[in-house]
């Protein structure tokens, strides 16, 4: 029979390689929707490889030009990719929002005042950015934007939305069926995006990244509208909004925030 200790080490060589596994999956979850930060973590793969083939091999000037490349590349990473950084960690760090599922006349009326000033500001060509809270809370993006807490309605999204207002840049934060702020303003995406994608798309595509919020975007050069989560970032037509939006968000097909 193995000893006490034994089962201890083999339990904290477990453990261990069980956590590096999940910080790699964590590193890799969190940049895969960007491709800079992707192709950083490719590079000091390689360049782990090469420092384990130069020690098993006794490599010395080798290990030691790739020594240095690790002490003077890890300052160069954090001041480059100072930004991707810093969403990652947010990320990791977002706390979570709980709210009751809405009963299905509240779903209803929320699709529908949605969708028909989609619609109407798409026809209109009038930008927008309309943002779903979901697991991710929003507090902080909230509080920071013009306080409304109303109920959505299509007057009052196409009153925020029209371009003589001071709210009209900004984006919607709507918590449950309720709007809670407007004039919200978020991180940009570091994403290299075409040139047809301004700046609401690329800040929708920016929250997404750090955050799971749904958002609607309405261009105000085409009338087209995309929606964007986990940093992707989709065009759709007008009419298949609602459906998008009921396979998106839970709250809509009976489950909790």
């Amino acid at each position: 029979m193995l000893s006490i200790s034994t089962m201890l080490n083999v339990l904290r060589a477990a453990f261990d390689i069980t956590f590096v596994w999940v910080i790699i999956y964590m590193l890799v979850s969190g940049l895969k929707n960007n491709p800079r930060s992707l192709l950083l973590f490719k590079g000091v793969l390689v360049i782990l490889v090469i420092k384990l083939l130069t020690t098993l091999f006794n490599l010395t000037t080798v290990n030691y030009i790739v020594d240095k490349v690790i002490n003077y590349g890890l300052l160069a990473i954090i001041i480059i990719f100072q930004p991707e950084i810093r969403n990652f960690l947010e990320k990791l760090g977002r706390t979570t929002f709980h709210s009751d599922s809405l009963s299905q006349s509240e779903k209803d009326v929320l699709l529908t005042e949605v969708c028909e000033t989609v619609e109407e500001l798409s026809k209109q060509k009038t930008g927008a950015l309309i943002t779903f809270e979901r697991k991710h809370a929003l507090t902080e993006y909230i509080t920071e934007g013009k306080h409304i807490d109303s109920a959505v309605r299509k007057e009052v999204l196409l009153s925020i939305f029209y371009e003589g207002t001071p709210l009209h840049d900004g984006a919607v934060i709507i918590r449950g069926n309720r709007i809670m702020s407007a004039a919200c303003f978020y991180p940009s995406t570091t994403q290299s995006l075409p040139t047809q994608y301004g700046a609401r798309h690329r800040a929708a595509i920016g929250i997404s990244e750090i955050t799971d919020a749904l958002t609607i975007v309405v261009s105000e050069e085409t009338g087209h509208v995309s929606l964007t989560s986990n940093g992707q970032l989709r065009q759709i037509e007008v009419s298949e909004l609602r459906s998008s939006l009921i396979k998106e968000i839970d709250y809509f097909s009976g489950g909790n925030l």
